[in-house]
């Protein structure tokens, strides 16, 4: 053991009059050189590197908002734009109660801007409402009457007059809407539905099959969630249909008729088609219906009739004896 410390004692003495000399101290103040250098890097280093992320940040804090302005721009004048051509479709004495469902199925000539687009993630529905003031009751029996001398009967089945619940403005609970048009209920196959005035024929489906009825549930499932029909959802609830454009009639407006759940489509009509008022346009069904749905083709066979002024359908917003007075005077000359 004392072998051990005494040359461990040896070592340090050694170590000692080494560090002290010349040449140790010279080694020593080297490396206090290499150590105070080495600090210093590190230290320029470290500051480099976090001014360049603190630039590489500023630069893009500074960036976000002119990145971000064209698209509030784009945001703001789509919506503008989206607004402003709203605005322009809506006619000046056209309205409706319910204007999701005021609109014609179709109107040629005319098509209707683009709503702003929804973000890709987005899955609800969209639905465009015009805001509009319906019609007063004067204003649409004036309407009514300048039809008057050139409208026929669009069919010869019962006259829905007296009950409330065929003509507009009757609520249809299923699908969370209002009905449009005037429904002349047949009993029975075999009649036919004709033009109610001159016109050409717009739209023809003649081809339609009815879904199953869960599918159809489904569907309707959709206008629960929106508490209102949209309009792909009307147009599936049709069956087979034809529309005519009967062109804009002096002191009254552009007139289109709708002429829904027929059986069968004359095969005669085609889509640029002229019609003469009375003619024959297709065989009174049921299509489109919840019997239908379920492989009935000959319960409640009715011609569901629709007449729209300037894209409202004639009655919208009415009271039930308003709109039955202004059918009455529509028909008046045509029912003798």
């Amino acid at each position: 053991m004392k072998a051990v410390f005494r040359r461990c004692w040896k070592l340090v003495s050694v170590a000692r009059r080494y560090i002290f000399s010349p040449r140790g101290l010279a080694v020593l103040a080297l490396v206090a050189v290499g150590f105070v250098l080495g600090v210093l890097i590190a230290q320029i280093w470290t500051s480099d590197g976090s001014n360049g992320d603190s630039a590489r940040q500023s630069a893009a804090d500074a960036a976000e908002p002119t990145a971000a302005a064209p698209q509030s721009d784009i945001d703001s004048g789509a919506a503008s734009d989206s607004t402003e051509s709203a605005n322009q479709q809506a006619p000046t004495r056209s309205t409706s109660s319910e204007p999701v469902e005021g609109q014609s199925p179709t109107t040629p000539g005319t098509s209707a801007e683009p709503a702003a687009t929804a973000p890709e993630s987005s899955l609800e529905p969209v639905v465009v409402v015009l805001d509009q003031e319906p019609l007063s009751y004067e204003a649409a029996l004036a309407i009514a009457a300048g039809l008057a001398p050139q409208t026929v009967y669009p069919s010869d089945c019962m006259s829905p007059f007296p009950h409330p619940d065929l003509l507009p403005n009757a609520p249809r609970a299923y699908r969370f809407g209002i009905h449009q048009g005037v429904d002349f209920q047949c009993f029975s196959l075999g009649r036919h539905a004709v033009a109610a005035l001159d016109g050409r024929v717009v739209l023809a489906v003649g081809d339609y099959q009815d879904p199953d009825p869960d599918d159809r549930d489904e569907l309707l499932d959709v206008a629960g969630d929106l508490e209102a029909t949209p309009p792909f959802t009307l147009l599936s609830l049709y069956g087979n249909y034809v529309v005519i454009d009967h062109g804009v009639v002096p002191f009254v407006g552009h007139v289109i008729t709708l002429y829904a759940h027929l059986h069968e489509v004359d095969p005669d009509i085609r889509v640029g088609q002229t019609v003469r008022a009375g003619q024959r346009v297709g065989e009174i069904g049921n299509r489109g219906t919840h019997a239908a749905a379920n492989g009935d083709f000959y319960e409640d066979p009715h011609l569901h009739w629709e007449l729209h002024v300037d894209n409202q359908y004639l009655g919208a917003g009415l009271t039930s004896e308003q709109t039955r007075e202004v059918y009455t005077r529509l028909f008046s000359e045509a029912l003798g």
